[in-house]
């Protein structure tokens, strides 16, 4: 349809409707480079090249963080603005709207450019329903450059500019990077995955198909991460996978793969998930031989779910190789995929269990930075902070009170309705008990079982009643 436009088009703004037109398909498509070396063109024809084709990384970032001091303390500084009416500016916003997504995945450079550039258009020429897409994105950007302060500022400027606007068009798109950043570190998990439901239904009604649908799989990232039932999560995950396919959305089908597999080797795997014929760990052996790591925040989003699911199946060996990989996919990017907040955290059990098994200084190193980083990002879940306590405790020889620390962990993760993680808890309580012979073992180690089995992990209550030869009833 695109090029058919495009053939047709008499004026600039024409030409630049049909590009926007045929970005927006590309991405859909998962032809994310494509995507981005055409807008890259039409930035230049439209006299916004940016600074040396891209290539001045310090000039982006000194711009960047210039107008990021512009909204230090502030959540207001927009609201008084007047309403965008220039045509030129108008259509250069939309554009530059749409850029924002391949550059989130392949070169987060460019969208630091994109989103000040943005902003840059709204100081001089009033805001629009794409100035609190820019907003939205400054706020990711902040937060992924670790200035959580002015993240949860800027974030919470943009909701408020789109209550002002009052434009529903938006609202998924901001829904979709908002909360995906700084605020869901600071707001109810659940509530924020219900934001993601709405977002989701907003974005379907208002033909906005890619962006609702990055929603729905934000919704169904975030129930995983917070111990939503995975029967159920299994079902929603084929209702919007299929809407994916009915679609043509392949960028959202191949970001949800992982997701999917993950779920499928909870409830049916019962051996080492690891080995050959498991479709996640299959597709690991890519981002291993760095064929995804061109796409960094692709390789991110799947990292975390073989480093989670290595950790739960106690395969550590896998696990280092994720972590690993970790440190290259960190290397020049702003924001890594860390699954609200749970990335750090299954990082940080995974260092524990390396600094156990080889005795390695370097792994004890990692797993205190990576508590830090948990820590800072645990505003909503404690018990994250005091499983880690106490299994750093333990690394470090300090062994008093282990099961009481345990057991305030387990309590805790019971509070937040985290079940596969007070699972977890339960599970490393029976390893530290059998390690000093205490009979107390069997019974952590049938708790963690039961867990495991309500959260619909069946297949990872099969390993562990293999691996310590339980007698539980299943019923």
């Amino acid at each position: 349809a695109a090029g058919v436009i495009l053939s047709k088009a008499e004026s600039p703004s024409d030409k630049v409707r049909a590009y926007f037109i045929l970005i927006k398909a590309l991405c859909a498509q998962n032809r994310l480079d494509e995507a981005l070396n055409i807008g890259i063109k039409v930035l230049t024809q439209l006299g916004k090249q940016p600074p040396s084709e891209f290539s001045d990384v310090p000039a982006i970032y000194a711009n960047f963080n210039k107008t990021a001091s512009i909204f230090k303390d502030t959540t207001d500084f927009f609201l008084n603005f007047k309403i965008m009416e220039d045509s030129d500016a108008l259509i250069a916003m939309n554009f530059l709207g749409e850029l924002l997504l391949p550059t989130y995945f392949l070169n987060q450079d460019i969208g630091l450019w994109l989103v000040d550039h943005m902003l840059q258009l709204s100081f001089v020429h009033g805001v629009n329903k794409d100035s609190v897409c820019a907003l939205a994105g400054f706020s990711t950007m902040l937060f992924g450059l670790g200035d959580l302060e002015g993240s949860k500022n800027v974030g919470l400027m943009a909701l408020r500019l789109q209550d002002e606007l009052d434009t529903q068009e938006s609202l998924p798109r901001v829904c979709f990077v908002v909360y995906s950043g700084m605020l869901s570190r600071t707001e109810p998990l659940k509530e924020v995955s219900e934001k993601f439901l709405h977002a989701y239904k907003v974005g379907m009604q208002t033909g906005d198909i890619q962006i609702a649908l990055f929603n729905a799989r934000l919704y169904c990232a975030m129930s995983f991460c917070s111990g939503g039932g995975l029967d159920e999560l299994g079902r929603d995950i084929q209702i919007f996978e299929k809407q994916m396919i009915e679609y043509k959305q392949e960028l959202n089908l191949k970001i949800s793969f992982p997701l999917k597999h993950a779920v499928l080797t909870l409830m049916t795997c019962s051996d080492n998930p690891s080995h050959e014929s498991n479709e996640l760990f299959k597709e690991s052996k890519n981002l291993l031989q760095g064929t995804l790591l061109k796409k960094r925040s692709y390789a991110s989003n799947y990292r975390f779910y073989c480093i989670c699911i290595a950790y739960i199946f106690c395969d550590y060996d896998f696990a280092r190789e994720m972590i690993e990989l970790r440190w290259i996919l960190e290397e020049n990017l702003c924001k890594l995929y860390d699954s609200f907040g749970a990335g750090h955290f299954y990082d940080c059990l995974s260092s524990v269990a390396l600094a156990r098994k080889t005795n390695e200084d370097k792994w004890k190193k990692y797993a205190l930075d990576y508590f830090e980083m948990t820590k800072s990002f645990a505003l909503n879940c404690q018990h994250r902070v005091l499983l880690l306590e106490t299994e750093i405790d333990i690394l470090m020889g300090n062994t008093d009170n282990a099961i009481m620390k345990y057991n305030k962990a387990i309590n805790a993760a019971a509070e937040y309705g985290f079940i596969h993680e007070q699972a977890i808890a339960n599970e490393r309580a029976g390893d530290f008990c059998l390690s000093k012979g205490d009979v107390r073992a069997s019974y952590y180690y049938g708790e963690a079982y039961i867990l495991y089995f309500q959260w619909g992990a069946r297949g990872k209550a099969a390993h562990l009643k293999k691996k310590h030869s339980l007698e539980v009833n299943e019923s």
